[in-house]
């Protein structure tokens, strides 16, 4: 049986902030940070280093 690999969802914003999309959606609801952000799956053992990568990559390809 082959075991299925959890993702997180990541929210980020142009310039290229990010957080767990919970945390995202909970700041913009009180109005800490804009609705606008955009949201990414990526692995749940994901290196910090690699989602900044994978984020700043995201932005990029958006302008």
């Amino acid at each position: 049986m082959e075991q299925q690999k959890q993702n997180q969802r990541i929210a980020y914003w142009a310039d290229g902030f990010h957080l767990p999309e919970e945390s995202a959606r909970l700041c913009a609801e009180i109005g800490a940070f804009s609705p606008d952000y955009q949201v990414v799956e990526l692995p749940a053992d994901a290196d910090p280093a690699l989602i900044d990568k994978e984020v700043l990559l995201l932005v990029q390809a958006a302008t």
